[in-house]
């Protein structure tokens, strides 16, 4: 990876982690490892921070198979524990119904919120059952503004997901290091790092409200230079405004 590229990433990443005091002493993260890009780099770079920084604190990755039609490829899950392990990082896959589920009932939400809400349930199950007091998702800078538009523009409502949020019922913290990081610079990383991606299953994917708005953003991009920096003090103010803890 070029010198300018590592140092945005890692500049946005540790900007975060200090803003919104990610991450402390003896805290055990589970990632959160769909086998995308956001979620492998996400593991890539704190692997490399955990090495280089004074806090310690300890890593493990999970991956949640939302099972058939949508069933993650074994070979693929295999190639993406090799690379997890070469980073000291331990894997667990989680096996589940939320293909089955989501094919039946998605007529009452739209089927990615659904299916997002049961696989976080699953995500947040397994960190208590196996001890982890903090789980991170690999949700970036891009993510967030395409979701304050979705809210905007849909919902009518000014709400974004926080950098970092408590779950009271779940006694987790879930915190999201990549909250600053633009999505083209992940594009490059992944591929100039060999990250073994995973294409997504889901009949849904690139057929969604999401991809909408994130066409809408690429165009203002291209038609507002800086506009995704800019964004970042408009999601400040709307974090500003929304609890912290998720009760």
């Amino acid at each position: 990876m070029g010198k300018a590229l590592h140092r945005k990433i890692f500049s946005a990443i540790g900007s975060a982690i200090a803003d919104y005091e990610m991450i402390q002493a003896g805290d055990r993260v589970l990632l959160g490892v769909s086998g995308g890009k956001d979620s492998l780099l996400m593991a890539w770079a704190l692997a490399d921070i955990r090495k280089r920084s004074p806090v310690k604190f300890s890593l493990e990755a999970i991956t949640i198979d939302p099972g058939e039609p949508w069933k993650l490829d074994e070979d693929r899950i295999s190639a993406v524990g090799s690379f997890l392990a070469d980073i000291g990082i331990p894997h667990h896959v989680v096996t589940s119904d939320i293909a089955k589920i989501v094919a039946k009932h998605h007529s009452r939400k739209t089927p990615c919120s659904l299916c997002a809400n049961l696989r976080r349930g699953c995500l947040h199950q397994a960190a208590n059952r196996l001890g982890f007091n903090k789980v991170a998702l690999g949700h970036t800078l891009d993510d967030a503004i395409e979701t304050l538009f979705l809210n905007m523009f849909f919902q009518g409502s000014l709400r974004c997901f926080r950098p970092k949020t408590y779950l009271s019922r779940r006694n987790v913290e879930v915190i999201r290091p990549l909250v600053y990081v633009e999505e083209p610079w992940i594009i490059q990383a992944a591929s100039r790092l060999r990250l073994p991606v995973v294409p997504s299953p889901c009949t849904y994917s690139g057929n969604t409200n999401r991809q909408y708005m994130k066409a809408i953003l690429a165009q203002l991009n291209g038609n507002i230079p800086g506009i995704k920096r800019k964004m970042v003090n408009v999601l400040q103010a709307v974090w500003r405004q929304t609890p912290s803890t998720d009760d």
